[in-house]
């Protein structure tokens, strides 16, 4: 390694501390001076989810209608998703930061996902996040969905119930498939462990980014299947309708 890469990745490793630390922004790394993570311009510039939606999947389509194309031609076992950011723009390179070791980025997005996008399920009784399996957060070093789900819950006073719930099997990748393909990929994939706990209860799911919600809808059904009455599912984004025939 050069010494302009050493001192490359020694900034880096200070600028991740001080946006951890809430005293920069966490998406350009200007300085703060005001509560947030967001410095002002970042705010205004980062895609809120905040035009029409799908009342079912929360993802935008653009027009006012009650339930997008997608979600008639495949129903998601979840009875509602909602998302603070729309899968676009900063939004992608910020998710991949996290995904990648940032994981400071978690209480930027939780704090989103908290004010822009939960009220709508405030009659969840608890929160569960979408596991992984234990060698897929051992490689990853984390499991991020699980770090939104406890600061998210942090905020709202929530139960974080990471046990109930377990991935059994690992899944090929599924970035190019379809929600026909990504359902069958993740069939008989996650596991209920705690099922009386579940019985009768409003359950909220937290994920990191709904796109074609086969993955939201595979969680909902193992959960419902212990006897679950109601399945929310907050993600910090999800992709966007707008603009395409999805309503019609």
């Amino acid at each position: 390694m050069t010494g302009k890469e050493v001192f490359a990745k020694i900034g880096g490793a200070v600028r991740a501390l001080f946006a951890e630390d809430g005293l920069t922004c966490a998406c350009c790394g200007k300085d703060l001076f005001s509560d947030g993570h967001f410095c002002e311009k970042c705010l205004e510039d980062l895609p809120f989810n905040l035009g029409f939606i799908c009342n079912k999947c929360g993802r935008a389509i653009g027009e006012d209608y009650p339930v997008c194309l997608e979600c008639k031609a495949h129903m998601p076992a979840f009875d509602a998703a909602r998302s603070a950011f729309l899968y676009e723009g900063e939004i992608v390179r910020l998710i991949r930061k996290f995904k990648t070791g940032a994981k400071y980025l978690a209480d930027a997005f939780a704090e989103n996902m908290y004010l822009h996008a939960l009220s709508d399920f405030a009659d969840a009784d608890f929160a569960v996040c979408v596991p992984m399996t234990a060698g897929g957060e051992k490689r990853r070093g984390y499991n991020q969905s699980a770090l939104l789900a406890e600061r998210v819950c942090s905020r709202a006073g929530l139960s974080f119930e990471e046990g109930v719930l377990v991935k059994a099997k690992e899944t090929p990748a599924q970035k190019s498939l379809s929600f026909r393909e990504r359902t069958e990929n993740l069939k008989g994939a996650f596991r209920v462990h705690e099922r009386k706990k579940c019985a009768g209860k409003n359950i909220l799911i937290v994920d990191d980014v709904l796109t074609t919600a086969a993955t939201g809808s595979a969680v909902a059904a193992a959960l419902k299947s212990a006897g679950a009455r109601k399945i929310y599912l907050l993600t910090a984004a999800s992709v966007s309708f707008a603009g395409k025939n999805t309503v019609k």
